[in-house]
């Protein structure tokens, strides 16, 4: 058997296929859901993704990031499975799970028991990729559900994932209803005779603090735009889980902004929001709720990891990268004035209760930034000396897909003022961009009467 053959079919499939699945809600099956002629619907298992790879009489589950399995009772029904079609060669991506009888199963208690080789470890196999000769499209769904049926019996700890077929999309919500709230199920597979797949779960509530907020620009200034949470760890750092900016109305938005002005920090750590524009951060006070349809822990890229960072006397700074999530489509629920930032209330827990993280924990090993330009300027007044200070530098970190290329910073300190000290930052990829803002903020802030610190 060509092993690495198997894996980059695994890599592929995972990229191309599984990791674009699109994510719904049950309040959403009728506005997200495209209409169609057809569906074929089927149960959402919860464990881990692999092919079932079979050739020349050796059997082995195959996963994307290149580990082998050959030793698992399963699989000798899967042998027996092929010896009686009389298979030679066969490619199947599915899931392999751990089953407990009249309990939903959960991918921790398949992680549990792998070690131990469980005869309650199998296999839900919910495509084809190959049979023999036959390399199926990923378009001949009705054809490949009624083979799937053909090979794999039921009852057996290798079979096919079964569907069901409808018409309309009032039949998946009364399929869902049945399988994932009945019958506590995962989740529902939704696949458009189309070509779209969804996947239909119910919605995760999660509670965290508010670290950082991005102000709306425009007609909507005055408002906040976006607002960045985290959870705390068991080693009590913050978790950066993610940023949400839907749900608020208008005038959650401006009390909000008000609340949070107040409670700037300093950071030696930028996030920057989906504007691209850098989160001011501030103290850890507020908690809010929040929704999202799934937790994603990994991408195209491989798995996600997110900043965890160190908050200590009124300073946030980064710790390291740590296996994170990535909330799909977060809602804003309300604010949860009943609960406190401490790790009962906001533990980071809450995320490892529903998902398995990959940890491949990431220390900071990064290089050093390059200053480009910094240029300090002063004014007196009766006395008083007020500074304006611009600093842009390169990251040199951009490679690392949670560092800008390019950072601005803006500080305006003026002691009579009453917010004394004002700062902004900005980032952007482009160089060019950068300098354009650099110079911009030059001829707006150094007017006549302020003098260059030489």
């Amino acid at each position: 058997m060509d092993l690495n053959y198997f894996i980059n079919k695994a890599i592929d499939y995972k990229k191309s296929v599984a990791s674009k699945y699109l994510p719904v809600s049950q309040g959403e099956i009728l506005s997200k859901i495209r209409e169609a002629d057809k569906y074929l619907l089927s149960i959402k298992y919860d464990g881990h993704f692999y092919l079932l790879c079979y050739e020349k009489g050796e059997v082995a589950l195959i996963n994307p990031g290149g580990n082998i399995i050959k030793d698992l009772p399963v699989l000798d029904d899967v042998k027996d499975i092929f010896e009686k079609s009389k298979i030679k060669n066969a490619c199947f991506p599915g899931e392999l799970y751990f089953k407990k009888e009249g309990q939903r199963s959960r991918v921790f208690d398949l992680t549990a028991n792998l070690d131990e080789k469980s005869e309650n470890i199998h296999f839900v196999a919910f495509d084809i990729l190959s049979v023999d000769e036959t390399e199926y499209q990923r378009t001949e769904l009705l054809k490949k559900q009624l083979k799937l049926g053909e090979i794999f019996s039921k009852g057996s700890r290798v079979h096919s994932v079964g569907t069901k077929t409808v018409s309309s999309r009032k039949e998946i919500e009364d399929y869902y209803k049945q399988v994932v709230l009945t019958d506590n199920n995962e989740g529902v597979i939704v696949k458009s005779v189309e070509g779209m797949i969804y996947k239909l779960k119910p919605s995760v509530s999660l509670d965290a603090a508010i670290i950082g907020y991005v102000e709306s620009e425009g007609e909507r200034s005055g408002m906040i735009r976006e607002v960045l949470v985290a959870m705390i760890t068991d080693d009590n750092h913050y978790q950066i889980t993610a940023k949400v900016g839907n749900g608020f109305s208008d005038d959650e938005r401006k009390k909000l902004l008000k609340v949070l002005e107040k409670l700037k920090v300093d950071s030696n750590y930028i996030e920057a929001s989906g504007a691209r524009v850098a989160f001011t951060l501030v103290r850890p006070e507020l908690i809010i709720e929040y929704a999202s349809i799934d937790l994603a822990i990994e991408n195209s890229k491989g798995s996600i990891n997110k900043m965890c960072l160190n908050y200590e006397n009124s300073l946030f700074s980064a710790n390291q990268l740590r296996a994170c999530v990535s909330s799909m489509s977060p809602v804003f629920t309300r604010l949860r004035d009943d609960k406190k930032v401490n790790k009962d209330d906001i533990r980071f827990s809450q995320i490892t209760d529903i998902v398995e993280l990959i940890h491949s924990e990431k220390k900071l090993d990064l290089k050093k930034s390059t200053i480009i330009k910094r240029e300090v300027f002063y004014k007196e007044v009766k006395s008083h000396k007020m500074v304006r200070k611009f600093i842009l530098w390169e990251t040199n970190k951009s490679e690392d897909p949670d560092y800008p290329a390019y950072v601005f910073h803006f500080t305006d300190y003026s002691p009579t003022r009453k917010d004394v000290l004002k700062k902004d930052i900005k980032v952007s990829d482009s160089r060019k961009q950068i300098e354009s803002i650099y110079d911009k903020n030059i001829l707006e802030n150094v007017k006549k009467g302020w003098e260059a610190v030489k």
